[in-house]
């Protein structure tokens, strides 16, 4: 079922007003109370797409091609552009795309990135593929930043990002085009022994409050790392989450190990939705992918690759690679600027083993 989605300005203020007001009979924290960390309180769980296993997603994170920082994909954002990069998803069988979107962006003019996001999920959908929105980020480059959330805003009375997070989930609460909903990409906290953890977390909470109180019936998931990181944030997730970006199978096959053993201790599922080493040498990238993906789908958690298309971004042009690859060069698009596969990425085209479970037989 896909929800009646309203855009004026009107409308939104008065959904934004009953989603606080549910927030508000919740009994949900306040942003940040100094270094105390506000108890984790117990929601229903969710009724649209809850799955035991994610062994079959399969897909990419994606910031379109033209933006530099995720504020340009939202202040610049083109349609006809965004249904020609997702539908080069198509080509190699996707069911999902994890969509960034910040606050920064949203800020700037509420009405027009908010119809903006409405767009963006109706192309995806489109294309016949699911929408993970992934609605902050809080990984940062130092040379080449690409935008998001930094600690400095973590203060106390920052409610400003609770009204734009009722303005992205409350149209979508009960949309099936939505798979799950990623609050943060990459929190940076890995334990609660530090003020600055403590205010991410109580933030996140907040926030994972919000997304609940406007309705969502899907789950919830954030885009942890690994180790502590996830054990940290567990307690706010419904599905647990983890971004390998191990340099060799065997390593690969250690994260995993390591995984499974945090599904037990946590009773919930895990999926991937961050991975796979980038390379500037397209047969290398291949050949890391190929194993990847096999590992990651026969682990029941699935994969959704960084990053979809050759762009501005750092880590999506050869000249601004990241540290996150192969011998230090994490070039990471696959396809290219052109709109080609790249090299040695052919296998990807071939008809997956595991299947969504919404996909026809």
């Amino acid at each position: 079922m896909t929800a009646k989605i309203v855009t004026s300005p009107a409308t939104r203020r008065e959904f934004l007003t009953n989603a606080c007001a549910l927030v508000a009979a919740a009994g949900v924290p306040s942003l940040v109370h100094g270094a105390e960390v506000a108890a984790v309180p117990a929601w229903p769980k969710p009724t649209l797409h809850a799955y035991a296993s994610y062994g079959w997603l399969r897909g990419f994170s994606v910031v379109p091609s033209w933006g530099a920082r995720i504020e340009d994909a939202w202040w610049l954002y083109d349609a006809a552009r965004m249904r020609e990069e997702v539908a080069l998803a198509k080509q190699v069988h996707a069911n999902c795309i994890r969509l960034w979107i910040e606050f920064s962006a949203w800020m700037a003019d509420p009405d027009k990135v908010t119809a903006s996001f409405l767009d963006a999920v109706a192309a995806i959908g489109e294309n016949g593929m699911k929408v993970m929105p992934c609605l902050f980020n809080r990984w940062h480059d130092s040379k080449f930043d690409y935008g998001g959330t930094y600690v400095e805003n973590l203060k106390p009375g920052w409610k400003q990002p609770l009204d734009y997070v009722k303005a992205l989930v409350t149209p979508f609460a009960q949309d099936d085009r939505v798979l799950i909903w990623d609050l943060c990409n990459e929190p940076q906290a890995h334990d609660l022994n530090n003020d600055a953890n403590k205010r991410e977390f109580a933030w996140l909470s907040e926030i994972a409050a919000t997304v609940r109180a406007c309705g969502a019936r899907q789950p919830i998931t954030i885009g942890t790392m690994n180790g502590g990181n996830i054990e940290t944030y567990a307690p706010l997730m419904d599905v647990l989450c983890a971004h390998p970006y191990a340099r060799t199978k065997p390593d690969l096959e250690k994260f995993i190990a390591g995984y499974k053993a945090l599904q037990t201790k946590h009773q919930k599922p895990l999926l991937v939705n961050e991975t796979i080493p980038g390379a500037l040498d397209d047969i290398v990238r291949a050949e890391v992918a190929r194993y990847y993906t096999e590992s990651l789908a026969e682990a029941g958690f699935g994969w959704q690759g960084w990053a979809l298309r050759e762009g501005k971004a750092i880590s999506t042009r050869r000249d601004r690679y990241d540290g996150n690859g192969i011998n230090g060069q994490g070039f990471h698009p696959y396809f290219t600027k052109e709109g080609k596969l790249r090299g040695g990425l052919e296998f990807m085209t071939e008809k997956p083993k595991h299947r969504a479970p919404w996909a026809k037989a």
